[in-house]
């Protein structure tokens, strides 16, 4: 049985159909990734799951029951966004203990989560004292604080130089690991979602539906820059040349 039931038969904003019949499952512990055109409504979807928007027709359950009421967040939901979004006003260590239902007695735990993201040096670091990738890393280990069951990510490594993104992703991947949460990772690059995914969603142009559900034939450690991921990505194209602009269409030798 799945953990995660998700159905949306359609989600307005007005007049515009931005998702239309898009139904997918996942267990506790799978990695997904959401590809699809700019503008498609991966976004909008993490909103819907994360109950931040509750306007849509449609069902998104765990374990055979809501994940969400009306008015209240999700039980242990870890979110991270393009944006780090720290509190300016806090150091590093108290933007992770923010999140915490008991911080007084849970505070080991963020400095835990800190030093394996390595930041272990910079705990009492104001925001502003960082740079970009190093409050990234503060915004991961906040995701994590709380346990997570359930992990929205929505392009959290956009914009980072390649080195950066990639010590981040091997942190993830590392926590991750270890905690086993359902992660739904929105990204545009097609080969961070090959080197990350368990499976890669692939959603169509709106009103977006799932196109396609392909599970990476491939065992970790992946590595993005590697000439297997590069395989696999033209092995998908060869397939399906139209897959990142939402169309689905084989190529005309391709059997019937």
């Amino acid at each position: 049985m799945a953990d995660l039931e998700v159905r949306v038969h359609e989600k307005r904003f007005g007049e515009a159909i931005i998702l239309r019949e898009l139904a997918f499952s996942a267990r506790r512990g799978e990695f997904l990734a959401l590809v699809g055109p700019s503008g498609v409504g991966k976004s909008t979807l993490l909103n819907l799951i994360g109950g931040l928007d509750t306007h849509f027709e449609g069902s998104i359950h765990w374990n055979g029951a809501p994940l969400y009421r009306r008015g209240q967040s999700p039980e242990r939901l870890g979110m991270m966004f393009q944006e780090p979004r720290l509190m300016p006003w806090l150091s590093a260590l108290d933007n992770i203990r923010l999140v915490l239902t008991d911080p007084a007695t849970e505070g080991a735990r963020a400095r835990a989560l800190l030093r394996e993201v390595g930041l272990g040096h910079a705990l009492d670091t104001w925001p502003n004292q960082l740079s970009g990738g190093m409050q990234r890393r503060v915004a991961l280990a906040r995701a994590f604080a709380v346990a997570p069951r359930l992990l929205l990510m929505d392009e959290p490594f956009v914009s980072l130089d390649m080195p950066t993104g990639n010590r981040l992703r091997e942190s993830l991947l590392e926590l991750w690991q270890r905690d086993r949460p359902l992660v739904l990772f929105v990204t545009h690059d097609l080969r961070e979602a090959l080197a990350l995914a368990d499976r890669v969603l692939f959603l169509s142009a709106p009103p977006a539906r799932i196109l396609l559900d392909y599970r990476v034939p491939m065992e970790r450690p992946r590595h993005l820059e590697g000439s297997a991921i590069a395989a696999l990505q033209e092995q998908l194209f060869a397939r399906h040349p139209d897959l990142l602009s939402g169309a689905l269409e084989p190529p005309d030798d391709s059997p019937p």
